[in-house]
């Protein structure tokens, strides 16, 4: 939290507010907090409004552990007994733009970049980090996998945390004298406002297809959010204290994709396009040599002569180093830190990441989850398959999530591989079986049809519920010039049943097996 008391009308100073009540000038916060347990004396309570729960029921639990004001959104008798309330139209929004106050800004002092995208935001975010570290600077990464700068490493609990959380983070990275912050801003970060307050210096995006359709309900309920980042976040819209040398922009867009399109047309700031297959992109890769231990192409535009060499698989990588060259160019990094950066960055945790082992086995462990991420990571694998060599995924589809995705994850996975593997990923409070009743269809639809037995020549899928099994499964009978994808899960390290985590890694249950075998 912060050191020294700041009082509360200092806080609310030039935001929109409805009404006030008590001692706003004498009342000194130290801290903000939109969760009762974590509120302790001279804390500001933020009551968010949520999907599940009302932070507005739990002021008396506030109160009663020390908050000396409220944020809220409504009046209700309980509010009364606190010292002081403001009433604003959106708490989320205000409690960012209050956060930022209370640790100083330190967004102010480091370049933010955001990414967001259905896919390539983990990836992009490696690449970034690895080329500022080349270049001498001090990159700090929110993401996916973890927050982390240095020696400090934290799981991640949500890929964009709370706007509090994030200017904490901050903090912490700006003690430790970070230059730069990466960010992966999710669809539901945008949609809750969760970056309020803090000032970006530019944002990636990398594509869109179907996700989080149990949340968003439609695809362009889901773009609108995503568009937030480019029309909201990025000009400022949501900062009350942006400084005035803080340019807006760039928006670094791939336009391959017509979601991407449509913000390069709408951005009022500066963009750099990217792509590989639109000839007017800024930047652009011709040449393209995909290999199993390599990936290389040569960069067309921005003045930039290179020859990319890269240890990341796949065209789609491609795209991912682009966003990446991209936006180091933007921020005027030299090409032979850009090179150099790329060069020294040998994977990413759970992105097409090989399974070491001395049976020489292609074993790759990836967090594809959705059709597109899917597809792209088998048309991957179709690439780099070895003459005669055959494809096998397993993969599923995670429990209390958009169903309508599973059966498209059956079509793509039935397609793509020669042999799918229906399993089990993070079921949730759902019934493992009733979800791979949901990607049977798909795999139907794509004319295979279940196997019984050991039909290794046969094309159709096999339903193995068990993940440690299927994965076991698919180990043991494949050959040397086989790949097996591993999909789904990637860098995550646990399975979700019922609402408990357990230990489980795909990787390690892979290295296992394969150490067995």
């Amino acid at each position: 939290m912060t050191k020294k008391p700041v009082t509360l009308d200092q806080l609310i100073k030039g935001l929109p507010v409805i009404t006030t009540k008590g001692d706003l000038s004498g009342l000194g916060i130290t801290g903000i907090a939109c969760d009762s347990r974590k509120v302790t004396p001279n804390t500001l309570f933020a009551a968010v409004p949520g999907t599940i729960l009302d932070g507005h029921d739990y002021i008396p639990q506030a109160i009663a552990s020390g908050a000396v004001g409220l944020l809220v959104s409504r009046l209700t008798p309980e509010s009364s007994q606190a010292p002081a309330v403001v009433q604003v139209p959106n708490v989320r929004i205000s409690m960012g733009q209050i956060a930022g106050r209370l640790y100083g800004h330190p967004d102010h002092h480091i370049q933010n970049i955001a990414i967001t995208g259905t896919n390539g935001k983990t990836t992009i975010s490696y690449i970034l980090e690895s080329i500022l570290t080349s270049a001498g600077a001090i990159p700090g990464v929110v993401g996916t996998v973890n927050y982390r700068i240095r020696d400090l490493i934290q799981p991640a609990l949500t890929t964009t945390p709370e706007s509090i959380d994030l200017f904490e983070l901050l903090s912490e990275m700006k003690q430790k004298q970070a230059t730069h912050m990466i960010v992966e801003v999710s669809s539901h970060a945008l949609d809750q406002y969760r970056v309020a307050g803090l000032c970006f210096n530019g944002a990636v995006f990398t594509n869109l297809s179907r996700d989080h359709l149990d949340y968003h309900h439609g695809m362009e309920s889901y773009f609108r959010a995503k568009e937030k980042l480019f029309r909201e976040v990025l000009p400022g819209v949501w900062e009350s204290d942006r400084p005035a040398e803080k340019p807006i922009g760039p928006a670094v867009v791939n336009i391959d994709d017509p979601y991407g399109r449509e913000i390069a047309a709408a951005f009022t700031g500066p963009v750099i396009t990217f792509g590989m297959q639109t000839p007017d992109a800024r930047i652009r890769a011709e040449n393209i040599q995909l290999g199993m231990d390599t990936t290389s192409f040569d960069l067309i535009g921005l003045n930039r002569n290179l020859t990319v060499h890269s240890s990341l698989l796949g065209r789609h990588n491609v795209s991912n180093l682009l966003a990446g060259i991209a936006m180091a160019h933007a921020m005027q990094i030299r090409a032979a830190h850009i090179e150099t950066g790329i060069k020294n960055l040998k994977a990413v945790p759970g992105r097409l990441e090989a399974v070491p082992n001395q049976k020489n086995l292609a074993v790759l462990v990836d967090y594809a989850h959705t059709p597109d991420a899917l597809s792209h990571a088998l048309q991957t694998c179709r690439e780099l398959l070895r003459k005669d060599g055959r494809l096998t995924v397993v993969f599923g589809a995670g429990g209390d999530r958009d169903r309508g995705k599973r059966p498209l994850m059956g079509e793509v996975a039935a397609r793509h591989a020669d042999l799918p593997i229906i399993t089990s990923d993070n079921p949730r409070r759902e019934d493992p079986r009733a979800i791979i009743e949901d990607i049977i269809p798909g795999s139907i639809k794509a004319g295979a049809s279940e196997l019984n037995g050991n039909h290794q020549t046969e094309k159709g899928y096999r339903v193995i519920p068990d993940r440690r099994e299927a994965i076991q499964y698919a180990i043991a009978h494949a050959g040397p010039d086989d790949i097996v994808l591993i999909a789904g899960k990637g860098h995550e390290d646990y399975q979700i049943i019922g609402t408990t985590k357990h230990p489980f890694d795909d990787r390690l249950i892979a290295a296992e097996t394969l150490a067995q075998r």
